[in-house]
């Protein structure tokens, strides 16, 4: 510094005053800084969101854990089910119960087709007359 006072790069006390006065009102307000106990307080915030982070996480691992074991439970009494179905199955029908089962569900198919074709109007024409005399028949 020179014996004048002057700061360097200036020439006149006018240029100084000049040039602090932009760097003031290019400043931010203070209003925008936060005070130490504001920001102690969003710590604090901040701490309490991440601890209830780590609570849900953590609740979030016990429901998946607790949903794996019902799902095992779940599929453990389907497959006693189905264990015990075809025991019984087996009890019933003997060997191949399953077989057994499909081809008598065919034949029902097959004999309600075949009942569908027949003239019912006719046979009954001819049915009803005989069983009204079956029981004189027999009491004879």
């Amino acid at each position: 510094m020179s014996a004048s006072k002057q700061p360097e790069g200036f020439r006149t006390d006018a240029e100084l005053q000049a040039h602090l006065a932009a760097l003031e009102a290019n400043a931010p307000a203070e209003e925008g800084f936060q005070s130490l106990d504001d920001m102690g307080v969003e710590r604090r915030r901040l701490d309490e969101l991440k601890s209830e982070i780590a609570h849900l996480r953590d609740a979030m691992e016990n429901l998946r854990t607790r949903l794996g074991a019902v799902a095992q439970q779940a599929t453990t009494v389907v497959r006693s089910n189905l264990d015990w179905a075809d025991a019984s199955a087996h009890a019933q029908l003997g060997r191949y119960p399953w077989a057994k089962l499909a081809g008598a569900m065919a034949a029902t198919f097959v004999s309600v087709r075949l009942l569908k074709r027949l003239p019912l109007g006719k046979i009954a024409r001819v049915a009803i007359p005989l069983m009204i005399a079956w029981p004189d028949e027999k009491s004879r």
